[in-house]
This record gives C-alpha cells, structure tokens and sequence, in this order.
C-alpha cells in the first residue's frame, strides 16, 4: 500500500509537486519571459487579425496560471498522489488553452499566422519533453491533448486539398509526427526514472560505506579505552601499595575521559552538541587562542594572528569555537614538521546568493565572518581531500589520530549555520571557518547567560591531516569581501 509521500510510481508527491513549480513558475526570469510573450502575442493578434478570440485566448491563460499557481503554492508539507494528479489535470488545461489558437492559426491562409502557430505548437512540445512527468498518468493526458490539437489542423488541412496523396501525405505527416513525439516523451521519461534511481542506488552505498567506516572507527576506538579500563581494573586487586592502586584508578579514569571526548567529538560531527550561543567578537576570541597557541607551537613555527580592526560579532558556542579552532592549529602545527608559518586571521565577508553545497545543505546568502587557519605545509592529496571531514578517515599511524577533529570542526561549523571550507597546494592549505555575522546586540539574547559556568575546552586530539596534495576546495564556493 503506497503512503501518502509517494505514488504507486515510487515517487515522493511532496517534491513532484516541488517540481512541478519550479518548472512553470520558480525560475523567475523565464516565467517572465514566457508570460511576457503570451501577453505580447495575444495584444499583437488581436490587432492584427481583429477579433476578439485572442483575448479570450488570454486571458484563459492567465486565469488557468492563476488558479495552478495558487493551488501548488498551497499544497501542505505533506502531498498525496491525488494531488498530483489535479495539479497534473491542471496543467491538461493549460496546454488546451494554449495550442488552441496555434493550431487555429497554423490552418490560416496567412503565412505569418501559419509560421506564428508552427512555432506555438512546436515551443509547446519542446516543453513537455524537457518537463518530461514522471506520472504516467500526466503525460499520457499530454499526448491525448497534443493529438487532439494535431488532429484538428490534420481535419482543418484535408479540407482544402482534394488530391487523395496530398491527403495520405498530411495524415502521414500528422501521425509520425505525433508517434515520434510519443516515443521521445515516453524515452526521456524512462531515462529520467533509470537516472534517479541510480542516484538512489550511489547515495544509499554511500551511506552504508559511511555506517561502515563509523561503526568500525567508535568499535576500534572504544575498544582501546575498554581495554585500558578493564586492565587497570583487574590489576588493582593484584597490586601491593596504595600508591600502584591509585595509578590503576587514575590510568582507568584518564581511558574514561578519553571515551568521553570521543563522544563528544561524535556529537559534534553529527551535529547534535548541546549549543550554548553566545554574541562573542572574533577579535577577543583570537586573542584567547593566541595564547593557547603558545604552548601548542614549536618554536620553528612563526605565528602570525591577525584580527580584523573593528568587532566582529558572531553568535556561537564560544568553548567549542576555541576547541575548533585549536584543532585546525594542531592539524597546521602536524603538517610542518620542519617548521614554517602559521597565519591565522578573521574578516567580514558577504554572499550575495545562496550557496547550495554537494551534500544538499544550503548556504543562505548574507554576512559571515571567515576565520582563516593557513599554514605553509605540504598540503592535502586532491584524490583524499574529498574525504578529510569523515570521521574517522585519517592517514595517521596508528594511535597517533582519531581521526575526529576535521569532522568536529566541519559538525560545529554546520551547526552554527555556517560552513568549512579547504584550499589547498603544495605550498600550503588554508582552512576557511564561515560562521554568521551575529544581529544587533538590542535584538539579542544570549542563551549561555542561563547555563552554568563551562570548564575550558579540554585539548583536542591531534586531527587528520594527510600531507601532500595539489589544489583543490571543499566544499562550496569562495565568498567577496564586505
């Protein structure tokens, strides 16, 4: 039995009826266009040809718009396949209403009006093949109104010519013509179902490959801190001294810990941390991790901080901003071995449209402060840097990363309504955090005034960073400066 989300067809109505509208009506420049011209060939045939039928033609359209318009833009979060259909019956009116007159014209004595519906009807078919239903029901309804339309010019032709092969050659010509158009119509249909369910079947072994690689990486982990727990435990009772027992004790609690911030970590990248927003200035954060940083840092690494001149205010969780930004530090620090440069730095910049990532999630035009953490390391390989933000996925030697503080980084980023993004060279990558301009302080409410006094953020894990690479970003696109 087929729910309400989706028809026997397996589609889900919610977003065929999505669809439906951004194909008549969401993509604004051609729905002007296309309305522009109805009206403008309407006004011009009724002066041309002086009668009235072209404003009855017009104004069907638009009348027939109107209500189609109103009705998919009213449609709850929830659609069934019935509404589906009347929308899809909506649309068997508007192709009546339109190809009427074209067939009209093109049956006219006038080779400007001949010309003018040849084009009408052909724009008509190119559109539907490019609309292509997936509702077989639909576009069955179109083909039976298309030939309709065929069949009266075929009736109004034969009419004038007495030739018996002319006569074959019209009704020939009129059934090819639509039989092909079937074909095509019924050909794209497929090659859309088959092009969707291979997207279907790509992003389902995705998600397996992901549970996989999560499931193996928390059982790996949790499975070295257990160990180091239930070891020191069973040897607390073969110890002699306090001093060994309470080594035992303190060895098990520091593996605990270890669990703890691994979870934490998780819920981080699953985006699911507990927020404690606050309306924070960047400058005054960057001067919190400059300190930080010092103890983090060789010597062979010169630090270079530099903070915007004016506040620039964001809202945002302000422990786990730090802890974020400390692991991009550790991951720069990991990346030069040799020693280099670390610039870190924050500017406003703006978007001017939304930005819709590979992963689906959007990035809503507006102003963002980007803080950057580059180095002057050997870069990410372009064949792994699709993969940095996976939890899990690190290039580390064993016991020497989790794995976990890109995918942190990115979960806390996203979290936030902002975004993570990497540029990378051989000279070096530069890791760009996106978080969004906070509003006017009168308008704002902390909400980590309510929440009991945090601890500090505890030392992150030294996070994945593979070495070497080509350019490359991930994801989304650069921003233009405020």
């Amino acid at each position: 039995m087929a729910s309400q989300q989706s028809d026997i067809d397996g589609i889900d109505c919610r977003k065929e009826i999505d669809r439906l509208f951004d194909l008549e009506y969401g993509r604004r420049l051609d729905a002007l266009f296309r309305f522009s011209l109805i009206v403008g060939v309407g006004v011009v045939l009724h002066y041309y040809i002086n009668t009235t039928l072209t404003l009855w033609w017009l104004a069907g359209q638009l009348l027939g718009h109107a209500v189609h318009f109103a009705f998919l833009r009213t449609r709850g979060e929830t659609c069934s396949r019935r509404e589906v259909m009347i929308a899809g019956a909506m649309f068997w009116y508007l192709i009546a209403a339109f190809i009427w007159l074209p067939a009209e014209l093109i049956t006219s004595t006038d080779p400007a009006l001949r010309i003018g519906g040849a084009a009408g009807i052909g724009a008509m078919l190119v559109f539907l093949i490019y609309r292509s239903d997936r509702v077989l029901a639909i576009m069955l309804g179109e083909i039976v109104v298309i030939g309709g339309a065929i069949a009266w010019v075929v009736f109004r032709t034969i009419q004038e010519v007495d030739h018996p092969g002319a006569i074959l050659g019209t009704i020939l010509a009129a059934v090819g013509l639509h039989i092909y158009f079937t074909l095509t119509l019924l050909a794209h249909r497929r090659v859309r179902i088959e092009a969707e369910r291979a997207v279907l079947r790509s992003v389902q072994a995705q998600k397996m490959e992901a549970i996989g690689q999560l499931a193996g990486g928390v059982a790996h982990d949790f499975n070295n801190i257990l160990t180091a727990v239930i070891g020191n435990l069973d040897l607390y009772d073969a110890m002699d001294t306090d001093a060994e027992r309470l080594n035992a004790v303190t060895e098990a609690k520091t593996a605990a810990l270890r669990a703890a911030e691994l979870v934490k970590q998780l819920l981080a990248y699953a985006r699911r941390t507990p927020m404690q927003i606050a309306r924070r200035d960047v400058s005054s954060l960057l001067e919190q991790l400059q300190l930080l940083t010092r103890r983090l840092l060789p010597a062979s690494i010169t630090q270079d901080f530099e903070a915007p001149n004016t506040p620039l205010w964001v809202a945002l969780d302000e422990n786990q901003f730090i802890t974020a930004l400390v692991n991009l530090v550790v991951n720069a620090r990991d990346a030069m071995p040799n020693g280099g440069t670390l610039t870190v730095s924050a500017r406003p910049v703006h978007l001017f449209t939304d930005d819709v990532q590979p992963d689906g999630t959007v990035l809503n035009a507006g102003d963002y402060a980007e803080v950057t953490v580059a180095d002057t390391g050997t870069g990410i390989p372009p064949e792994i840097i699709r993969r940095v933000t996976e939890p899990f996925f690190t290039t580390k030697a064993v016991g020497q990363g989790s794995g976990l503080g890109l995918s942190m980084v990115d979960g806390f980023a996203r979290q936030s309504g902002g975004l993570l993004t990497i540029d990378s060279s051989p000279e070096g990558t530069a890791m760009h955090l996106l978080l969004p301009i906070a509003p006017a302080e009168e308008t704002w409410r902390d909400t980590a005034q309510d929440a009991p006094p945090s601890e500090s953020p505890p030392p992150p894990q030294a996070p994945n960073r593979p070495q070497s690479g080509a350019p490359r970003m991930v994801p989304g696109l650069r921003t233009s400066q405020a």
